[in-house]
């Protein structure tokens, strides 16, 4: 769903050890400390981040919203701030295979997620995405036009 968007709010929680932030401190943290993102990249993300929920502004306080609970970060993590973009355009892939499923099954979205929660919990290993290609496929549901071809 929004995952790369919640690594970073992850990683900006490990960094200060709050769920609180100004506008400045994660200018500062994403931008000046670790080069990670320009600032404009930094506005964009934090008008992301709200949109989907992620964040909430309050004055000029901004609050992690969603959860980042499960989520991983590697030793060397960088975001990736075209997956960011993507997630903003609404090109995710799990919300698709997710209402192609309900559709094809008589499956609710929530029995959906928690079979794609199942999934990465017997290999934390997968994506969500793959998780989520993984159980469409099992519940008989195309996703060739999902994967990449070689």
């Amino acid at each position: 769903m929004v995952e790369e968007i919640r690594k970073l709010l992850l990683y900006l929680k490990k960094t200060t050890g709050k769920y609180e932030f100004s506008e400045t401190e994660i200018l500062t943290i994403l931008s000046i400390k670790t080069r990670y993102l320009t600032p404009d990249q930094v506005k964009e993300f934090l008008r992301i981040a709200v949109e989907a929920r992620c964040l909430k502004q309050s004055d000029s306080m901004y609050s992690i919203t969603c959860s980042i609970n499960g989520i991983e970060l590697s030793l060397d993590y960088k975001p990736d701030f075209d997956a960011i973009m993507n997630e903003k355009d609404g090109t995710d892939v799990t919300e698709t295979v997710i209402s192609l499923i309900t559709e094809k099954t008589s499956l609710s979205k929530r029995d959906i997620i928690s079979e794609i929660n199942k999934m990465r919990e017997k290999n934390p290993f997968l994506s969500p995405k793959v998780a989520a290609l993984v159980v469409a496929r099992l519940n008989g549901v195309d996703v060739e036009r999902f994967l990449l071809s070689a």
